[in-house]
């Protein structure tokens, strides 16, 4: 896609964005993002599905969004002003993203310091994630979100399992290991809450000094197991900080529980299933690959 027909798009909605203050984020899997003024100096994030499936997805995330819109003041998140087949504009949030993926170096470029994270991310990060977790289920439910019990949430994670054993095949080790967590019910939470589902760092808006100011790309967002939204930085910056966060979050009022930590490193050594699952519904080659290495299969 080039800037001309980004602006195009746009002013088919009624939006004026000025072609040379187009900036593109290809970091995306489904939606390449382009940020932009308009002729009135407003700041817009504009979103282009890359693919026809993606659309049908965003109807959940419309959902998400009016939910938290009933219930959220203490962070941001988009508010669609332009909700269309071909385009998703919003009014950008204040802050840049934490990190946002450069492709040619296949990498994080960082805003803020990610080798000595700030404290105050952790503390803001576990407040944000606190009050997004205990939106009350009912409000998801009467809008129409999935909502899964602690014991579907662990059904649902046994299902997709064998669902991708079943297409790809597992590792034999990854597979014990896999099953040692699924069957030890002592690591899963007894309840569950309204997650973001795709929480890292390019979707986490931070200011100047690194505090939270809000999320955004909602497309994930379900009632599940709330271990889901701690992967990340798990998997980024290590235990220590994993400890960190999850004791601000346990502050915060957070659904805790004493096998939190265990339960989110084991969450973790699943993530092979997340990447066959988007291997077969995308069909791409290059993440079939993918899926067989970290599935660890051999052949």
């Amino acid at each position: 896609m080039k800037k001309q027909q980004a602006v195009e798009i746009a002013k088919g909605y009624g939006l004026d964005v000025i072609e040379n203050s187009i900036i593109f984020n290809e970091s995306g899997l489904d939606f390449k993002v382009a940020y932009a003024e308009d002729n009135k100096g407003n700041e817009w994030v504009l979103r282009f599905p890359r693919r026809d499936d993606v659309m049908k997805r965003t109807i959940v995330e419309k959902k998400t969004l009016d939910v938290i819109n009933k219930h959220v003041v203490d962070f941001q998140f988009p508010l669609w002003l332009v909700y269309e087949d071909d385009l998703i504009a919003y009014r950008k949030l204040t802050g840049v993203p934490a990190g946002t993926i450069d492709p040619e170096i296949q990498s994080y470029v960082w805003e803020m310091n990610h080798e000595n994270v700030p404290e105050t991310f952790h503390q803001t990060l576990a407040n944000t994630l606190a009050t997004l977790h205990t939106i009350p289920i009912d409000e998801a439910s009467k809008a129409g979100l999935l909502v899964h019990t602690a014991e579907e949430a662990r059904k649902t994670m046994r299902e997709r399992m064998e669902k991708v054993k079943g297409t790809f095949g597992v590792g034999e080790s990854l597979w014990a290991r896999w099953q040692n967590w699924i069957n030890n019910k002592d690591l899963w939470p007894e309840k569950t809450g309204l997650i973001h589902g795709d929480l890292h760092a390019g979707h986490t808006m931070i200011d100047k000094d690194a505090k939270v100011t809000g999320l955004i790309d909602w497309t994930e967002a379900k009632v599940t197991d709330v271990a889901n939204d701690f992967v990340f930085q798990y998997r980024t910056f290590g235990e220590p900080e994993l400890e960190k966060l999850i004791g601000y979050y346990k502050q915060a009022g957070g659904i805790y529980w004493p096998k939190m930590k265990e339960h989110i490193i084991e969450l973790n050594a699943a993530y092979p299933v997340a990447i066959a699952e988007f291997a077969i519904i995308s069909d791409l080659e290059e993440y079939k690959q993918m899926a067989k290495e970290v599935l660890e299969i051999n052949n």
